[in-house]
């Protein structure tokens, strides 16, 4: 149906292979932007499970002969198969075909979620009473399912944690991980429009995942050992990982993660690198200094305040509390989690049972 949209059918104004062209045409001017490879690398690691736990709880239920190799390819290329060349195909053409490429663009600024639970409702209604149901279905199912099996992998290292450190039950612990994310994702729900689900997508989802990734990387190549990494990679797979790979993972990858967030902290206006070198550096409102101090949000109040429109200051600022008080719930989850590291920790060292 996204494909095979014709303009002028049902309301359409571009043909699908104008959301085809438009998904599959490379960007090459954006290729330099750290805040791209940080939502990239956000994005691959959120959808892998990486930089999160998930991955390392998965792996302490892996027998010693699990083709470790082989079933992570397969996991992956199948995961972005699914989610990029099916997924985007379906949502993009049928949304540059309603609304027009300017206004996809402009909607995905903040992220897809408009697209998604927006869109694409308003979109199935133009098909008639019927398909628009069935097409509803199909879609929130899709997602449905997708959010589900995300929770099931992040409630997973809690679960995990909880059990082995403090003799929890699996319902316990799933219990508990439950009432923690109803009462993290209420916020999200409540004040949507304050930008609450955008701070936590951006810190959580994006920036946490890329540092905490790193951090990873640098403990199994370096701290493990990449020789060890390798061997325990390849133990009992029907495929054997080239060892050039182990030379990008100790290398390569934490040299160039490094980079995207060194580079996305201190982004200089515009992109504009060799400007900034040369003339002074001044930083973006979308680098992460910038976003920490609200930059962005200051210069709308104050622009409000001299176009004397009181109601727009009140919205802003209110929506400035709640964006500082949910980074505030997320540093509270942080040490929380950390606490409880340091506790089990503790605990291990007076059993005598720390390895």
């Amino acid at each position: 149906m996204a494909v095979s949209l014709k303009a002028g059918e049902h309301g359409a104004i571009n043909g699908g292979s104008v959301g085809l062209n438009f998904l599959w045409t490379p960007d090459f001017s954006t290729i330099w932007s750290p805040k791209v490879w940080l939502a990239a690398a956000g994005q691959i690691f959120f959808t892998l499970s990486v930089g999160m736990g998930s991955i390392q709880c998965y792996a302490s239920y892996v027998r010693k002969k699990d083709d470790i190799a082989l079933n992570a390819m397969s996991a992956g290329w199948m995961n972005e198969f699914v989610e990029v060349v099916l997924g985007a195909a379906i949502i993009i053409p049928i949304s540059v075909g309603y609304l027009g490429v300017d206004k996809v663009i402009e909607m995905t600024k903040s992220g897809g979620l408009g697209l998604g639970f927006r869109t694409l409702p308003f979109l199935f209604e133009q098909w008639g009473t019927v398909l628009a149901i069935i097409c509803g279905v199909f879609w929130f199912g899709l997602l449905f399912f997708a959010g589900i099996t995300s929770s099931l992998a992040m409630g997973t290292p809690w679960m995990g944690f909880m059990t082995d450190e403090f003799g929890w039950s699996r319902q316990k612990g799933a219990w508990s991980f439950g009432a923690i994310v109803l009462i993290l994702g209420l916020p999200t729900v409540l004040f949507f429009n304050q930008g609450v689900f955008d701070e936590y997508d951006y810190w959580a989802g994006t920036v946490s995942l890329v540092v905490f990734a790193l951090a990873e990387i640098i403990l199994f190549a370096w701290v493990f050992g990449m020789k060890r990494g390798m061997q325990e990679i390849n133990s009992g797979g029907d495929i054997q990982v080239p060892k050039i790979f182990g030379f990008v993972i100790k290398w390569i990858t934490p040299i160039l993660l490094l980079g995207v967030f060194l580079g996305a902290l201190i982004t200089p206006a515009g992109n504009d690198w060799a400007g900034a070198l040369q003339n002074g550096w001044v930083l973006d409102n979308g680098s992460i200094i910038k976003q920490i101090t609200n930059s962005g949000l200051k210069e709308q109040i104050s622009a409000a305040q001299t176009a004397g429109d009181q109601a727009l200051v009140d919205t802003l600022t209110e929506k400035k509390l709640y964006i500082n008080a949910s980074r505030l719930l997320l540093l509270a989850v942080f040490g929380g989690v950390a606490y409880l590291i340091y506790v089990a920790y503790r605990k291990r060292i007076k059993e005598g049972r720390f390895v």
